[in-house]
């Protein structure tokens, strides 16, 4: 039986549930926390993760997004730079996470 230990790990297994054990917690912790998939290796499959990490805010709702900042020691704001990284590699808007982030300045 599988347990998950916090929002970061129950985040990671949905964007790994179609494509198998890729993107660890600690990948989706330094993306929140720097803003930006850049310093994300994972060997061969760097591009898939990095890609899997950016359709984290199409994936999830805003706020377990922001839940999962919080335990990574991120704030809004860098979050919202990935965000901001995810549609500049092709991710749609998402008007949820957008509204979040219009409340917030």
């Amino acid at each position: 039986m599988l347990f998950m230990h916090s929002k970061l790990d129950l985040v990671v297994g949905h964007l790994n549930a179609a494509a198998g054990p890729m993107v660890r917690p600690a990948d989706l912790a330094l993306a929140l926390r720097e803003g930006t998939v850049a310093h994300v290796v994972a060997g061969q499959k760097t591009r898939i993760v990095r890609g899997l990490l950016h359709s984290v805010f199409t994936e999830i709702d805003p706020a377990l997004i922001l839940s999962c900042a919080r335990e990574a020691s991120a704030d809004w704001r860098h979050a919202n730079q990935l965000y901001a990284e995810s549609l500049a590699d092709g991710m749609p808007r998402v008007k949820a996470w957008e509204r979040l982030v219009a409340d917030r300045t």
